[in-house]
């Protein structure tokens, strides 16, 4: 026993416990990203940190005077900040950023300077799976194969062929998991990129109508002898967005998996206060092809905008240690001197027409 003791304090006194303190530093932050195969489309953001003790409002910490520029091997260019808009710097340049290539973001203010630097991925493959089978339950559904090639960012318009229509069914094989029946199944070029980002826009997700009508149930409320859902719960038969997925039938699996809805506030039209809807558009990242479309990607009916992403290395190295993703590593920034992401796409996108059951 004596041993153990004196072991134990031998190991205590040996230890040598630093507690240093850490001294704060102010630095630079920027957010940028390039797309492949387009001019700069969104603002370069550069702000600085604030210190825990400093009584700071965000609004003062965006750096409006720094001196902002895209360098590559052919390129040179200045941005200019963007009146109205603290931290944010764009330009009138037309230079198209080339998929492969490498540039920096360079920020100098004041003493300090920070960059970063992105490979543009060089392109986003998609490809349309065949028709295919999908067993539940001991039923049997077909898996459609649907039209990627009618859409063109570079075009105006950008429609460029047939745009296929597929249905939302409820019920426990169609609304139930990840793995429940998929509307459509997109292979892409898996092998060239860690992750693809797939953003999923809505377009007529702002559709407002009357709160629609259904089957007699516990919910319904009575007007012109037929029973409609109150989904603001006012008690009025009024407005809402028509084309929101509505699960009263399915409430608590939605719920699960979506959460419950975003509610409107009294900034509004009246009708809006307390009416559902949700974030438009949405953002997936996937990792392995193909990738089932199933119900979880959308949360409106109507014509949908998909959008395929390349992502570059920056982008994979950083979300994967936000805590959503991995809560046991930090975010690993590329910028250099400072904190925040440059980051690079290369995007494709196509249309799909998404309907309720009829049945």
């Amino acid at each position: 026993m004596r041993k153990i003791i004196i072991t134990l304090v031998l190991v205590f006194v040996s230890c040598d416990f630093k507690d240093d303190e850490l001294v704060y530093e102010q630095k630079i932050v920027l957010w940028a990203n390039l797309q492949a195969n387009f001019p700069l489309v969104d603002t370069v953001f550069v702000s600085r940190t604030a210190d825990i003790d400093e009584d700071a409002v965000s609004q003062e910490l965006w750096v409006n005077d720094a001196e902002v520029r895209i360098i590559g091997d052919s390129i040179n260019m200045l941005l200019q900040p963007v009146a109205g808009h603290g931290g944010r710097y764009f330009t009138d340049n037309e230079y198209v950023f080339e998929g492969g290539l490498t540039y920096q973001i360079l920020v100098i203010h004041d003493n300090d300077s920070v960059y970063g630097m992105t490979t543009i991925p060089e392109k986003m493959e998609i490809e349309a799976v065949p028709e295919s089978i999908y067993e539940c339950n001991g039923n049997s559904y077909t898996v459609p194969e649907v039209n990627l090639d009618n859409f063109d960012m570079n075009l105006f318009p950008p429609i460029t062929g047939a745009i296929d229509t597929v249905v939302l069914r409820q019920g426990e094989c169609f609304t139930e998991s990840f793995a429940s029946y998929p509307l459509f199944q997109v292979d892409f070029n898996e092998e060239d990129y860690q992750t693809v980002r797939i953003i999923n826009y809505a377009l007529e997700a702002d559709s407002v109508g009357p709160e629609p009508y259904n089957d007699l149930n516990s919910n319904g409320v009575w007007d012109n002898d037929e029973y409609y859902y109150d989904w603001n719960k006012n008690g009025t038969h009024d407005s809402c967005f028509v084309n929101l997925i509505y699960d009263s039938a399915y409430v608590d699996i939605y719920e699960i998996w979506k959460e419950e809805f975003l509610r409107g506030s009294n900034d509004n039209p009246s009708w809006f206060l307390n009416t559902p809807y949700r974030y438009n558009p949405w953002t997936w990242r996937v990792e392995t092809a193909p990738v089932s479309m199933s119900w979880l990607f959308y949360d409106y009916y109507g014509l949908q905008l998909m959008i395929f992403q390349a992502t570059d290395d920056a982008t994979f190295n950083y979300f994967e240690g936000l805590p959503e993703f991995n809560p046991y590593v930090l975010p690993t920034s590329n910028v250099v001197n400072g904190y925040g992401l440059v980051s690079s796409t290369a995007s494709v996108a196509f249309l799909v027409y998404l309907k309720p059951d009829d049945n």
